[in-house]
């Protein structure tokens, strides 16, 4: 069965979520940068674990929930803009299995899309699975899981935006035709008076 086109609807919300996730990723990545930085310039495995494993100093023990929002944050970021520029190209999406999630079917489907190659593929599809463990199972996550898991999302959030934009932006229209949009589009002067 094919897929039918999308309503125009659903393409200017999904053009509208990209363009609103892209504009607001710089702030969130920055957010996971400062908050890796707290524990030093190269983000010390060691200072992170003592201030997870910590009872008593709960200004470092924030700085690790810090690090794990900020975690969570952008890698749904990255997963968020994946599955909606699936749509948005109508690109087709292999089937998800027993372990996997939108956000994995969509980076696959990227891949084989070449927009992004197939290391990044499965270096993205860890980071997802990363981020669950960080939200799901957080009392069983060891400190040394956490870290690497920042790490992981740090380099392939800023890889996946680098390859993710310009092909995405091929698919958007140059101004999605909104009710908004189209009334200040009409109020603006068209010439001079």
């Amino acid at each position: 069965m094919a897929e039918r086109e999308p309503r125009r609807v659903d393409r200017n919300r999904r053009q509208r979520e990209i363009v609103r996730h892209l504009e607001d990723f710089p702030r969130q990545y920055a957010a996971l940068e400062t908050a890796m930085a707290a524990f030093g310039e190269d983000f010390d495995l060691q200072r992170f674990k003592e201030a997870f494993n910590t009872s008593e100093d709960m200004e470092a023990y924030n700085r690790v929930q810090a690090v794990e929002r900020a975690v969570g944050r952008v890698q749904n970021f990255v997963a968020h803009l994946a599955v909606a520029g699936v749509k948005l190209a109508q690109l087709p999406a292999p089937p998800i299995g027993d372990e996997g999630s939108p956000g994995q079917q969509a980076f696959e489907a990227l891949r084989d899309a070449n927009v992004i190659d197939k290391t990044l593929c499965r270096r993205l599809t860890r980071a997802q699975r990363a981020r669950s463990m960080i939200e799901h199972s957080y009392v069983q996550a060891p400190a040394g899981d956490v870290h690497r898991a920042a790490r992981l999302v740090h380099d392939t959030a800023r890889r996946f935006i680098g390859a993710y934009r310009g092909w995405v932006e091929a698919h958007l229209d140059p101004e999605p035709a909104h009710p908004q949009n189209a009334a200040s589009s009409r109020a603006r002067p068209t010439g001079s008076s």
